[in-house]
């Protein structure tokens, strides 16, 4: 794919908690990016590993253009809610066209920027885009395939966090919308999802895999993937409620169904 003339300038927004064994290869990634209109802002949040001075170690040494913020007034929240609230920060902050979202265990393939900037650019209906990711495991890597038409589901199945790429203008206001303060344990990744899928309609699914999403153990996202966890039955329901809040606000018919009932039917017995 040709690189773009007249480049409009992208904002990369990395989060970061307790990840410095991880985070310079992510910003490493952006900085080996094919496309040179960019600009990389890294927000830590309060970690309590040595991740601050490894970046400003990195950016002292390379002299690269990084902003970096460190949140020293950080709230007892969840990881979900921290991280939206970093999101938001740092989106202030930015001045690009484009933003796109990286966790800092998380990685780029260096076409991911040109590639994404030319999709929003042939397509202006477009305001959210996303890539594929490959699972990144220690031993092996697995490409993983999503499709447009899931998204349009009642229940939505979508790449990660990283993989999202959006239109500034579009994501300032949908983020005045998707209530944040409520459903604590339910990440910023289903929220945006459900919004500019069944909301505004205005997302795409690319088909190249140009992210690189790695699976430790120390993710947030661990706590979360068995079943038989409470706080994985209690994700689901916040996703449910949040799901017709939406759907509610915007005058759209909410179906519970069994999957809804049987989500409460387990919540409430593991709170027991």
């Amino acid at each position: 794919m040709k690189n773009i003339t007249n480049e409009p300038l992208v904002s990369i927004i990395i989060t970061n908690f307790n990840k410095s064994q991880f985070l310079l290869e992510s910003v490493k990634s952006c900085f080996k990016q094919n496309y040179k209109k960019k600009e990389i802002i890294f927000f830590d949040d309060k970690s309590t590993d040595n991740s601050l001075k490894k970046i400003n170690d990195y950016k002292k040494k390379n002299k690269v253009n990084l902003k970096i913020i460190s949140n020293l007034k950080k709230k007892k929240n969840t990881g979900p809610i921290n991280q939206i609230i970093a999101i938001k920060k740092s989106l202030n902050l930015t001045k690009g066209s484009y933003v796109f979202l990286l966790d800092s265990d998380d990685f780029f393939h260096k076409n991911k920027i040109n590639e994404i900037i030319n999709i929003f650019r042939s397509n202006k209906k477009n305001k959210m885009i996303l890539d594929q990711p490959i699972y990144k495991y220690k031993t092996k890597e697995i490409k993983k395939n999503y499709y447009n038409s899931k998204l349009k589901n009642k229940w939505p199945k979508f790449p990660p966090t990283s993989c999202m790429c959006f239109e500034k203008k579009t994501l300032k206001e949908v983020l005045k919308k998707i209530e944040f303060k409520k459903y604590p344990n339910l990440g910023i990744d289903f929220r945006l999802a459900v919004y500019y899928s069944l909301i505004l309609n205005k997302f795409h699914i690319h088909k190249s895999h140009l992210t690189y999403y790695r699976q430790v153990k120390e993710s947030m996202d661990s706590i979360y993937t068995k079943y038989r966890s409470i706080k994985w039955w209690k994700r689901r329901e916040e996703a449910f409620e949040f799901l017709n809040y939406i759907l509610k606000r915007n005058k759209l018919p909410i179906n519970k169904g069994l999957d809804f009932f049987v989500t409460k039917l387990f919540n409430n017995i593991l709170s027991i």
